[in-house]
C-alpha cells in the first residue's frame, strides 16, 4: 500500500507537468476571430466561458519586430515586451510577459525580431489606435534576428 501511495505521489506532478504540453495553440488571427464572436454576444456568461476557454490555450506569435520593452504593470513579471501584429481591421497590440530576463535584455525596439508562445491573458483595449490589444503571460521568447 506505501509502495502504491509513494508511486501514485510520484506520478501525480508529472501528468499535471505534461497537461502544459498538450494545450491547443492559437495564433493571433484565431484569437481575434474569437474576440469578434464574443463581441457579438451581449451575453456576459458566455464572454466570460469564452474567454475562460481560451485561458486554457497558447497564443503564437511569429516572425514580429520588437515595438519597445516596458516595465511590467502585472505585478508578477518585470518587464513587459509590446509587439504590433497586423490584422484587416487594425493594428493588434501584444503585451507579452516572460520571465526569461536575460532574452528580454537582449531586445532591441524596432530591431529585434522574435517568436513567442504562450499562455492567453486577456483582452483589452485602451484609447489609441490599436484594434484591440492582447496579454500573453508565462511567454517562451525567441529571438530570431539581432541588428
Amino acid at each position: 500500500m506505501k509502495r502504491l501511495v509513494v508511486v501514485l505521489v510520484l506520478l501525480a506532478p508529472f501528468t499535471l507537468s505534461c497537461s502544459y504540453f498538450f494545450k491547443e495553440t492559437l495564433n493571433v488571427k484565431e484569437v481575434v476571430a474569437k474576440k469578434e464572436e464574443m463581441d457579438r454576444f451581449d451575453n456576459p456568461a458566455y464572454r466570460f466561458l469564452a474567454t475562460k476557454d481560451l485561458a486554457e490555450k497558447r497564443v503564437q506569435v511569429k516572425n514580429v519586430t520588437i515595438k519597445d520593452v516596458i516595465v511590467s504593470g502585472n505585478i508578477d513579471y518585470e518587464f513587459c515586451v509590446l509587439v504590433s501584429v497586423s490584422y484587416e481591421k487594425g493594428t493588434i497590440d501584444c503585451y507579452i510577459y516572460s520571465r526569461e530576463l536575460k532574452t528580454v535584455s537582449r531586445l532591441v525596439k524596432g530591431k529585434t525580431k522574435i517568436d513567442v508562445i504562450g499562455d492567453f491573458g486577456r483582452f483589452f483595449t485602451l484609447l489609441d489606435d490599436a484594434y484591440t490589444k492582447i496579454e500573453i503571460i508565462n511567454a517562451d521568447i525567441t529571438i530570431l534576428k539581432e541588428k
